[in-house]
């Protein structure tokens, strides 16, 4: 009977040893899969994501033709160099119906370092305190803006604002986010995962593939989008 115990007791031991290590690695490829997946920037989808996301970029720049450009106009003039500059504005649901801006700051830029923060000046001044109305399918309490603004300002601005908004996209030169090289800042889900795209959820975005193989992607919550004011994905004016 030792013997007989003995031999079980051997058995019993290497059953939970394997079964201890088969749980690790279940944990470790669950842990993997939560992780966040590196993100392959791809172009806005054809068809309806992509009227949806010209849509979208014409509505933010007639705010910002509106409510920012005739303030920002004569400052912008005193920065200095000749390339783009990026700004990235945040804002909150104003619980009133608009979207108010609560911070704003400089992304990417290739003007001069110095000039970054006379730009950002020029920027908070005419920006801060101003809104724009949400829409019935705004979801989430914050909207992320990935703008680029060109330094200078090209002459005939307003005509080539009043030429985006005529246009529905699908100009020449396509490039970017706004026909001029706008990256794409903002994320959605495909079969695949998570994908930067011109207009879509505030990232960073996370991917799980669960034991079925349906892949599950969840950005931050918040609406988003890039792009810059003379033009839209697809398309552009040229300067």
């Amino acid at each position: 009977m030792r013997i007989f115990g003995s031999r079980s007791a051997k058995r019993l031991g290497s059953t939970l040893i394997y079964s201890v290590a088969a749980i690790a690695i279940i944990s470790i490829l669950v842990a993997a899969l939560a992780c966040k997946p590196e993100v392959t920037p791809s172009p806005d989808l054809e068809g309806g994501k992509l009227q949806e996301s010209v849509a979208t970029q014409k509505r933010i720049n007639r705010y910002f033709q509106s409510e920012v450009m005739p303030k920002l106009k004569t400052c912008w003039e005193r920065v200095q160099g000749n390339g783009t500059i990026e700004m990235v504005y945040r804002y909150e649901n104003d619980r009133r119906g608009g979207w108010v801006i609560k911070t704003l700051k400089v992304g990417k830029s290739d003007l001069p370092e110095s000039q970054n923060a006379t730009a950002l000046a020029c920027m908070q001044n005419a920006a801060m305190g101003t809104s724009f109305p949400r829409e019935a399918s705004d979801t989430g309490d914050s909207y992320l803006i990935n703008w680029a603004w060109p330094v200078p300002m090209p002459p005939d601005a307003e005509q080539q604002m009043a030429r985006m908004f005529d246009s529905s996209g699908g100009g020449f030169e396509a490039k970017g986010c706004d026909g001029h090289g706008a990256e794409e800042k903002c994320v959605t889900c495909t079969e695949d995962g998570c994908t930067f795209v011109c207009v879509g959820e505030d990232p960073p975005c996370t991917t799980q593939a669960w034991p079925t193989g349906l892949v599950v992607c969840k950005g931050a919550g918040g609406k988003c989008a890039s792009g810059g004011p003379f033009g839209v994905v697809g398309g552009a004016i040229r300067y």
